[in-house]
């Protein structure tokens, strides 16, 4: 009987302690901010290993600090902004709080979208997470401050429009792996701590609107 009795009292002290875990866990997956980073081959991390891509690093680098995030890769090669806008709710699901926004006017180009409809397609996005109350980080992406500064226009009334902020990367040759068009493992590595302000203060804007 006292054999029954103390396998009983074992078997709810180890069930106590099992649900304190799942209840730890749950609050952990709570508490962490979900990020996307959304975009084409530069996202996805093309030439190097997903790991050295800033969207990873990006993730060590808030976790490195104490921040509990998840950073989410959702890069595809290839992708024109009609493609990203075509798969945008399949690819940032429910619960997301950020979303890095990336897009490759190379692309368009080769697939003779004209930059007029770049410009469109990437307001479209803006516009549909902003409705989902995410917050926005825009990537523009040149090979120089002129280009970059002539990029920044173009989008410069969606970014007053929906309030989000953006970010101007500078991308000479010398950051560039031999294809001339995607970032060394290196230059991954300073993309995403470039981010880390940014991507801050969007996680005290999203806290604000909980």
């Amino acid at each position: 009987m006292r054999t029954a009795n103390r396998l009983a009292r074992g078997l709810r002290g180890l069930a106590l302690f099992l649900l304190s875990l799942v209840t730890c866990v749950d609050q952990a997956n709570a508490d962490e901010i979900k990020i996307v980073a959304f975009g084409t081959s530069f996202t996805s991390g093309k030439g190097v290993w997903r790991s050295q891509a800033y969207p990873a690093r990006l993730e060590a680098m808030l976790k490195s600090e104490g921040i509990p995030a998840q950073v989410k890769n959702q890069g595809q090669d290839g992708d024109t902004t009609r493609q990203l806008v075509n798969r945008l709710n399949w690819a940032v699901p429910e619960g997301v709080q950020i979303v890095i926004v990336e897009y490759a006017i190379r692309n368009d180009r080769n697939a003779g979208i004209p930059m007029e409809e770049t410009v469109q397609n990437i307001e479209k996005v803006i516009a549909r997470l902003v409705s989902r109350n995410i917050q926005v980080l825009l990537l523009i992406r040149g090979p120089d401050q002129e280009q970059l500064r002539k990029r920044t226009k173009w989008f410069r009334q969606s970014i007053d429009k929906y309030d989000i902020l953006f970010l101007q990367i500078e991308q000479p040759e010398s950051s560039l792996q031999s294809d001339k068009a995607h970032p060394t493992a290196e230059a991954h590595g300073l993309i995403a701590a470039s981010m880390v302000p940014s991507v801050k203060k969007l996680m005290e804007r999203a806290q604000g609107k909980r």
